[in-house]
């Protein structure tokens, strides 16, 4: 049977939209503001990660304003593009315009506590997110990342979550610890941290990515601790099987240990860990790794999880990671003959979700 034709219509534009500001009870104009606004928070956190990683955040801190031409000149910074990104900035209520000067506003002021997540989560993590449509057909193979910049945002984040982790949990070990090994050390600023923090420990670091592991010694020299950390370049299953000589008291993973699952398989895992304790069987080992939960509805409607961790979740699909459950890492640990001393989660004045976990580990005697 054929279809019957439809009647020419007389509607204007105008009439359509009328009739879908009734159905809807909105103006378009109204429901397009509210579709786009992801745009919008894009642009913006694109925005911030690039005012603090061109420096022009910390001149403006510094300085308390300055002028286009002086930054321009101070940064080697086109004026006429400068002049066109801070005036977005300031439409945007980050910085503020007076009489040709620019300095940050209290609310931009208040984003350098969280410079960590601009550097990963956009500058580490940013050409991530853009590859995802193309990384999902079939043997596409994983989406980049900027491991620098991951590693860089990573340790300044530890300040709020991973290394009150770490200190909590060595306060559970019931003997000194003087020597510290940390295998996927970033830039070096968690061991600067804890060495200045501990001033009786000494430390070895392990990164594998160049650019940390230059960040990480310059950082080093820069505060003069080179009498008492020392750095190597390599990955973490292929260091252990190197010939190095260094007994450490406790050893520190954090959001290494699903880096090497994906890579290496639960095999891998569970031989790494035993590699770890045959070698020093006296060791304490400490794990920060993130619980797998984004299936959980109403954790993930936590504004933490929908900000952070519902991102965090997505990226690690994408780029030859695999975060697990705490389930499956207990089993796992239970697997490698390890004893669970003590488990610990971040202040929740800090982070309420509790997905974040510190585990503390020896192996059973």
């Amino acid at each position: 049977m054929s279809r019957m034709k439809s009647e020419p219509t007389d509607l204007s534009v105008q009439d359509l939209l009328d009739a879908a500001t009734n159905i809807c009870g909105k103006s378009v104009e109204l429901r397009l503001i509210d579709a786009i606004q992801p745009i919008r928070f894009y642009v913006l956190a694109t925005s911030i990660y690039h005012l603090f990683d061109t420096g022009i955040f910390d001149i403006l801190c510094q300085n308390g304003e300055s002028s286009i031409k002086n930054l321009g000149k101070e940064k080697g910074l086109e004026q006429d593009k400068l002049s066109g990104f801070l005036k977005y900035l300031k439409n945007e209520g980050i910085v503020d315009e007076r009489e040709g000067c620019f300095s940050l506003t209290a609310k931009g002021k208040s984003l350098s506590n969280f410079r960590g997540w601009y550097t990963m989560l956009i500058g580490g993590y940013g050409q991530t997110f853009l590859q995802v449509g193309e990384k999902l057909k079939k043997g596409a193979g994983w989406a980049t990342r900027d491991a620098t910049k991951v590693g860089i945002g990573s340790c300044e984040i530890s300040h709020y979550d991973a290394i009150p982790l770490t200190r909590d949990l060595i306060a559970e070990i019931p003997k000194s610890c003087r020597r510290l090994l940390d295998l996927g050390c970033g830039n070096g600023l968690y061991l600067v941290d804890f060495c200045k923090a501990f001033p009786e420990i000494e430390a070895w670091g392990v990164e594998p990515d160049e650019g940390s592991y230059r960040a990480a010694t310059e950082l080093v020299r820069q505060v003069g601790l080179q009498n008492r950390i020392k750095l190597t370049r390599n990955s973490a299953v292929e260091f252990l099987h190197s010939d190095f000589n260094y007994q450490p008291d406790f050893i520190v993973m954090g959001f290494v240990l699903h880096e090497i699952l994906n890579q290496e398989g639960e095999a891998g895992i569970v031989n790494f860990l035993l590699q770890i304790t045959k070698r020093f069987p006296d060791i304490y080992i400490i794990v920060i790794e993130v619980d797998l939960k984004i299936d959980a509805p109403t954790i993930m409607q936590h504004g933490l999880s929908l900000a952070y961790y519902n991102p965090y979740y997505l990226l690690h699909y994408f780029t030859n990671q695999r975060l697990e459950t705490q389930l499956f890492w207990e089993q796992l640990f239970a697997k490698c003959q390890l004893d669970l001393i003590a488990k610990k989660t971040t202040d929740i004045q800090v982070d309420s979700t509790g997905l974040e976990i510190g585990y503390l580990l020896k192996r059973k005697e």
